[in-house]
């Protein structure tokens, strides 16, 4: 079965790559993007989107690109010029210098990133069910849960931590919470050094459940999280 899931994720990684998806943030001379309902200048503005903002897409359609982001706690999209993004792939990227079972070194010069993970413990946390489906889990602690699609996880986030300067910070808690099934060796750091930003890129998964995931930091402190299911 673990092979079967390998496969699986496997697959959901290659058609990921395949249909051009990316993490990208925004980036416009004026400090905000417009945000339209139609690949056209018309009277078509739905929303503006600042500078930093982590967004995601599948690649251009001619000068466009269909975003989604997010905003106060919603999921919204629509289309942007393509020249207002810029994808974190096309950033100075962060070494991998060790990857063990339960662990991932990322470091460059005075600069590090530790990921680790530990068993998922399930006496440690609180269960709801699908009432129309009761073995299967739909919220781990009252949040949504990512990465297993109603399994009980294997895995979890143990801790995140960054080390700038001598100086090292942790990802809180709510930052790693509710994401199961990390797999390390898919963990990308991309730095930008013009705003002082991280970002902590991965895709995670047993198998079914696929997500990919961005973490933000600044100036060496944690921002906030992207999650996208682009499968």
């Amino acid at each position: 079965m673990k092979k079967i899931y390998l496969l699986v994720f496997s697959f959901a990684i290659s058609l990921c790559h395949s249909q051009d998806f990316e993490f990208a943030i925004i980036k416009d001379t004026d400090g905000y993007v417009n945000v339209r309902s139609s690949k056209e200048i018309s009277n078509n503005i739905i929303d503006k989107v600042t500078n930093g903002t982590v967004v995601s897409h599948f690649g251009p359609e001619g000068n466009w690109v269909d975003i989604t982001y997010n905003k106060n706690n919603q999921t919204f999209n629509g289309y942007v010029y393509y020249n207002r993004v810029v994808n974190l792939s096309s950033l100075p990227s962060i070494p991998q210098r060790i990857i063990d079972n339960d662990r991932i070194i990322l470091s460059k010069g005075t600069l590090s990133i530790e990921l680790t993970t530990s068993p998922f413990v399930k006496s440690n946390h609180s269960y709801t069910y699908y009432k129309d489906n009761p073995s299967q889990i739909e919220k781990i602690d009252g949040k949504e849960s990512f990465g297993t699609d109603g399994n009980l996880p294997k895995l979890a986030y143990k801790s995140i931590s960054i080390t700038i300067d001598g100086v090292t910070t942790k990802v809180p808690y709510n930052g790693i919470s509710n994401l199961y099934e990390p797999n390390l060796t898919t963990t990308r750091v991309y730095h930008d050094e013009t705003n002082q930003s991280l970002y902590i890129e991965t895709m995670n998964s047993d198998g079914a459940g696929s997500y990919a995931l961005v973490w933000v930091i600044e100036k060496g402190i944690y921002k906030d999280r992207f999650i996208a299911i682009p499968f």
